[in-house]
């Protein structure tokens, strides 16, 4: 995963400024900066990249991660996350809509837009990655963005490198 970001970061830098508004990838945080208590996956995760935007993904940089945790008081009470907040983090936004890791599986859930009715009314919440790097291969720097975000500058982006169709590596994930 690393490689694929260096990647496409140097890509994305290429092209600047004309990409800053719709797709950035920031140099790794320095470990000493992360927070001791995010799950590994995401320490992995600033350690590559302190901030990731890409098209309707936001991941947030160390320094704001902890200003995106208010939508775990927002949850609606079927998804059980309000009984147990801490087992939960919010790691990153789509489209403005939350994308949460379970802090003990490392399972990746988030609202499936199967409706245009707001995140937090829906009654869908679901597990669409077994990890953090399942999901970032697939739906961030994949053909599951296809998916989930738009046919936009970043899935053009995406298409332009190869990555817009499923492959061997890059299957959908699974539970």
């Amino acid at each position: 995963m690393r490689e694929l970001i260096a990647e496409l970061r140097n890509g994305l830098e290429a092209d600047r400024p004309a990409t800053l508004a719709w797709a950035q990838i920031n140099e790794g945080a320095r470990a000493d900066k992360i927070l001791s208590g995010l799950p590994q996956p995401v320490r992995q995760l600033l350690k590559t990249a302190d901030g990731i935007l890409a098209g309707a993904f936001d991941l947030p940089a160390v320094a704001d991660i902890g200003d995106i945790q208010y939508y775990i008081e927002q949850m609606p009470a079927f998804t059980g996350v309000a009984d147990e907040p801490a087992e939960w983090l919010v790691f990153g936004t789509l489209n403005d809509e939350p994308l949460l890791i379970r802090r003990d599986t490392g399972v990746i859930w988030y609202f499936p837009a199967e409706t245009t009715d707001e995140w937090f009314t829906r009654e869908l919440f679901l597990d669409v990655a077994p990890d953090l790097d399942s999901f970032l291969a697939y739906y961030v720097f994949g053909a599951g963005y296809g998916e989930v975000g738009f046919d936009d500058e970043w899935w053009g982006f995406l298409d332009e490198r190869g990555l817009t169709t499923p492959g061997d590596d890059d299957e959908e994930p699974t539970d």
